[in-house]
């Protein structure tokens, strides 16, 4: 990680440098880096373009690592989009339903010809999507992005844990071994 006086001198970053006073932000521990893949994670299912302020935002609200945060956001990348949001819509429509028109009729999504659009760089359909299934979608993301995350953070903070006392234990056998040579 860079060093805070680096950052706090940087003519660019100046302007955040107070945000830069609190140590988690920038240092590997247990609560640092498994609040920032927290946060990383959760940021991951916002949908584009604001993944990676959503998680810096929230490492910086929450004092957990920005590298982590960061670099967690990528949970969600090019080759992963299309599953992930489907699946975060899925989520959504079993919670609140399928999406209706003013009427109360269910509106039917080709899902394929919505993907082949995207693909062929044809955005009208994208955006009729959101404007008819964006609640589905945002409520998915945002419940999938909690649960990914707090288990995400539970598991870093375990294998952390448990690499701690591995570590321990290997400590005690070697200074009895060293003990016993002697």
């Amino acid at each position: 990680m860079p060093d805070p006086d680096t950052i706090r001198e940087h003519r660019w970053l100046r302007v955040f440098a107070p945000l830069f006073n609190d140590p988690n932000l920038l240092h590997f521990n247990r609560r640092s880096i498994s609040v920032g893949v927290f946060c990383g994670m959760f940021g991951a299912f916002i949908p584009l373009p604001v993944q990676m302020f959503v998680a810096v935002f929230l490492a910086i609200l929450l004092r957990g690592n920005l590298a982590a945060a960061v670099g967690f956001t990528w949970f969600s990348n090019p080759l992963t989009y299309i599953p992930l949001y489907y699946f975060c819509y899925l989520v959504g429509v079993f919670f609140i339903g399928d999406p209706t028109d003013a009427n109360g009729n269910i509106i039917d999504i080709d899902m394929a010809q919505l993907i082949d659009d995207i693909f062929a760089g044809e955005l009208a359909n994208l955006s009729q999507f959101f404007l008819t299934s964006g609640l589905q979608l945002m409520l998915g993301c945002v419940i999938m992005g909690l649960l990914t995350s707090g288990l995400s953070y539970l598991l870093i903070n375990y294998l952390w844990r448990l690499h701690v006392i591995r570590n321990w234990k290997e400590r005690r056998a070697r200074k009895k071994r060293k003990l016993e040579s002697q």
